[in-house]
């Protein structure tokens, strides 16, 4: 099943990422807001950890690139910089507490989830997630 994923920040009108696709296999069950959380955290997680540490092979911004980075408020070439693999059951702890306790909320097609509360996805769905805070430092 294809959804699609937008981050927003409450003071921002424009998303700071754009519709993203987002796979999710067909034999994955979602049933709840928690579980559709943790899944998104678990992939992104992994997905981090399995980039390569180097820099890049060319290291140079595309005209996209740049468009994209004017978007976002942020430029760089998506790579890592440190070795340090992070924690997977950590990071999904960190999001459902952050959820739990209002610090985003979750949005499918248009409609506010709340923490545990049951879903039903289907293919094209739209997944918002609205940061209510500023990040505040590194831990």
């Amino acid at each position: 099943m294809n959804i699609y994923l937008k981050i927003k920040a409450l003071a921002k009108r424009q998303p700071l990422i754009e519709r993203v696709p987002f796979y999710i296999d067909d034999k994955v069950t979602l049933s709840t807001s928690n579980r559709l959380v943790e899944y998104i955290v678990r992939r992104n997680v992994d997905e981090y950890n399995n980039k390569p540490v180097d820099a890049p092979l060319f290291p140079y911004l595309t005209d996209n690139m740049l468009a994209n980075s004017v978007k976002t408020g942020k430029t760089g070439f998506n790579d890592r910089r440190n070795d340090k693999v992070q924690d997977v059951d950590k990071a999904v702890q960190n999001a459902l507490t952050c959820f739990n306790d209002g610090l985003f909320r979750l949005f499918i097609n248009d409609i506010e989830t709340s923490y545990g509360e049951h879903i039903s996805l289907t293919d094209g769905d739209e997944i918002t997630f609205i940061r209510l805070t500023m990040l505040a430092g590194k831990q």
